[in-house]
């Protein structure tokens, strides 16, 4: 009876411990799979991060070696910005640029004894080929975008609509000097109608419309924000880098958007944010991130406005550290929740620390009543 008795307590060891062991064996598995799940988020977290800073660095990089290039025939090299399009020809020795915001068309030419028929013939040809450039056409044709790869961009909208070369002509300015570099420049300046600029909002409305409708984000902010940040320069490029019409920053709004709306953060290409439709829709959609989702416990709709035009420059947390003292969206609610919309604003415009934020909200609020006014008016 002892030997049976033992027999089975030794069974019932032999079954707990196998128990035990199988239950160490699943957590261990266990473990080992959340470590390896943990690990490869890590890693597929640190890839995303590396894959946007080298975009960024590539992108400096490049701009870097195009302008030393340029520094070998002109002494101050211009590359396209936020309001201005540049494009060179005839390896570097033409220069022509578009101002959006000025209106201001300039053909500039570096070389010795050119003739004023030379000259004439330069001028009319770069004229004829603004009539009928593409954004497509100009994304491929600029050294810092496209370089070796042509791109795929489908974006047959002209940037400059409407070049009347006649009139463009009758108010050209001609100069020139010679460079430190002791060539040769010579500069003829025409004037553009701004309000031919201005109406090129009307060209992007459908578009405007339809995402206000899509992201519930009000189409005059839209236009505003797209005005301050481009005045509708389609080829609108920063060194941060920010491309398009509404300037969207493929590191910060790009993440935020692609991150909520697709469910894992992309990295936009400049190819697909320098076609318009594109970069009007991921740019109200972060007007929507920011609007509907960070600001989400502010109450009054205004205040919520002038948070988000802030944030869209300066950054959501930095608006935030702002009015709290910490990057704490639920306090920066709290907070301006006891506040007048004007308290708001006033605090934006003139105590945020970014003065480019302060001077940016107060852009685009003038624009956007501006905007307001003309769609209420059925102008645009």
């Amino acid at each position: 009876m002892a030997k049976f008795v033992t027999s089975i307590v030794l069974g019932m060891s032999l079954i707990s411990s196998l128990a035990i062991a199988q239950d160490t064996v699943e957590t261990d598995s266990f473990s080992a799979r959340k470590a390896s799940m943990l690990s490869s988020f890590s890693e597929s977290k640190q890839a995303s991060i590396d894959a946007f800073e080298n975009s960024k660095a590539e992108y400096l990089a490049k701009f870097n070696e195009v302008k030393k290039e340029l520094s070998e025939k002109w002494d101050t090299p211009q590359l396209t910005n936020k309001t201005t399009w540049v494009q060179y020809s005839q390896n570097n020795d033409i220069k022509r640029s578009v101002n959006f915001e000025t209106g201001e068309i300039t053909v500039e030419v570096v070389g010795n004894n050119l003739t004023e028929k030379e000259l004439n013939a330069v001028v009319n040809n770069q004229l004829n080929e603004l009539k009928t450039e593409t954004t497509a056409q100009a994304y491929n044709k600029d050294p810092v975008l496209a370089g070796a790869t042509p791109s795929r961009l489908t974006a047959n909208e002209k940037v400059l609509p409407d070049v009347n070369v006649n009139e463009l002509t009758r108010t050209a300015k001609t100069s020139s000097f010679k460079q430190n570099n002791g060539l040769q420049l010579t500069k003829v300046s025409m004037s553009y109608p701004t309000d031919r600029i201005a109406k090129k909002a009307m060209t992007y409305m459908p578009t405007v419309l339809k995402n206000a409708s899509k992201w519930e984000v009000e189409p005059d902010l839209i236009l505003a924000i797209m005005h301050t940040e481009s005045h509708f320069n389609p080829m609108a490029q920063s060194h941060i880098p920010a491309y398009g019409l509404m300037q969207v920053v493929p590191t910060s709004a790009g993440r935020d958007v692609t991150k909520r709306y697709l469910g894992q953060e992309k990295l936009l290409p400049p190819e697909v944010l320098f076609k318009p439709d594109f970069n009007i829709d991921i740019g109200t959609a972060y007007l929507n991130v920011l609007q509907a989702h960070y600001l989400r416990k502010v109450n009054d709709p205004t205040i919520r406005t002038y948070l988000a035009i802030s944030a869209y420059n300066g950054g959501i947390g930095a608006v935030a550290k702002h009015f709290t003292g910490k990057g704490s969206l639920s306090r920066l609610a709290d907070k301006v929740n006891t506040l007048q919309p004007d308290d708001v604003y006033q605090s934006l415009v003139n105590d945020f620390p970014y003065k480019e934020t302060r001077n940016y909200l107060k852009k685009v609020h003038t624009k956007q009543t501006y905007y307001k006014n003309l769609l209420q008016a059925s102008v645009i």
